[in-house]
């Protein structure tokens, strides 16, 4: 990692199941569809995230080869890892790191039980440190529990635990009042809810409704102790190939609430993956977290300037005759003269380096928001 880098932690809190890892490698994807022909490129910063993405993607293209596709086929995460995905604008070497913690969601469920109490310790922190905070929602259980199965939601989704997390999330925003502070309700698999896509019915407004139900108690805690933060509404097809076949409810004593959601559903077509609001996902991530990375190199370009001019004063500062002959006889007049230029230099880097991140925001910034991403009233 450069040390001119600007990294970001971008925080997923979600309980097993849902798709976390499945989320993460199709922002990269994406990602790099939305900057095709721009001047930003975006890339794995390291093997382990390039492997863990490519593995990923090779189990949902191959689940997605049958008639059939059951989610349990792609595994879920079973240790925490980190996924940094760089965002480089092909003039400056200063790229943009987005570092991304997956853990197993059933961490959020039991507080990573015994075993794991200080890996899950760790976690909390990265999540409290972070500026942004995704909510992946199973768009699937929310839409499907009905009648008996309805009142296992508050546990299956975990909405306690969140709200306590989220809570501490929102003080650490409070106390650093001065960066940015985004949560983005993302609901995923919602293919069969949506028509814009290949679905064959519209069931957007009931989704977003129950959304604000169930994560009314989230997103008020947010309002209480981060008043500055913006929360967004944006579901997304994680597939956008698959429609809805049947829904099982089996008993299931490890089960939050008693129950387990088996969903099955047929693969249209021949398969394709055709995901639908990540484009406007990746969007919202780059224009909030290259603001703040703007506003961090205006900062330290202004500290090199001030650097620069002291270095430079005191490289021509006269300090009498015999005092200035020395000087220049031992070299240290033309050390000053050195350190003086090489701070100039630093400082006509860090500016250029600002506008850089300028032409960042403008690429990104280009495209309008699309109708699925809408603020959590």
């Amino acid at each position: 990692m450069s040390e001119s880098e600007f990294t970001y932690k971008i925080g997923l809190l979600a309980p097993s199941r849902v798709g976390k890892t499945t989320l993460i490698a199709s922002l990269l994807h994406e990602g790099q569809r939305l900057l095709v022909n721009s001047q930003v490129s975006m890339s794995a910063a390291d093997s382990p995230t390039a492997k863990r993405i490519t593995l990923t993607e090779g189990v949902i293209r191959g689940a997605l080869r049958s008639k059939d596709f059951e989610p349990e086929r792609v595994p879920s995460t079973s240790d925490p890892s980190y996924f940094r995905l760089r965002l480089k604008p092909r003039t400056t070497e200063t790229p943009i790191l987005f570092e991304i913690l997956d853990y197993p969601g059933g961490w959020l469920e039991d507080s990573g039980g015994e075993r794991n109490a200080a890996a899950w310790e760790a976690c909390q922190t990265f999540l409290s440190d972070s500026t942004v905070l995704l909510i992946p929602i199973d768009s699937v259980l929310l839409m499907e529990a009905e009648d008996r199965y309805e009142r296992v939601l508050p546990s299956q989704l975990a909405i306690p635990q969140m709200e306590q997390l989220v809570r501490i999330w929102a003080k650490d925003r409070r106390h650093n009042s001065h960066e940015p502070a985004l949560v983005v309700f993302c609901p995923v698999k919602c293919e069969s809810y949506l028509c814009d896509n290949g679905g064959t019915q519209d069931l957007g407004a009931e989704l977003r409704r129950r959304v604000s139900r169930e994560y009314a108690g989230v997103a008020q805690v947010v309002r209480e102790e981060a008043q500055h933060a913006v929360l967004r509404y944006l579901p997304i097809d994680t597939f956008g190939c698959v429609e809805l076949k049947s829904v099982k409810w089996a008993e299931d004593a490890g089960a939050l609430g008693g129950y387990k959601c088996l969903p099955r559903y047929r693969v249209r077509g021949d398969g394709i993956i055709s995901r639908m609001g990540l484009d406007d996902l990746m969007m919202l991530l780059c224009r909030q977290l290259v603001t703040a990375a703007q506003s961090h190199s205006e900062l330290t370009a202004q500290m090199n300037r001030v650097r620069s001019e002291h270095l430079r004063q005191y490289a021509e500062l006269r300090e009498g005759f015999f005092r200035d002959l020395w000087l220049s006889w031992s070299g240290r007049r033309a050390e000053r003269v050195r350190r003086a230029d090489a701070s100039e230099e630093e400082y006509r880097m860090s500016v250029a380096q600002s506008a850089s991140l300028f032409e960042v925001l403008s690429a990104l910034s280009a495209r309008p928001e699309g109708p699925r991403l809408t603020y959590l009233t």
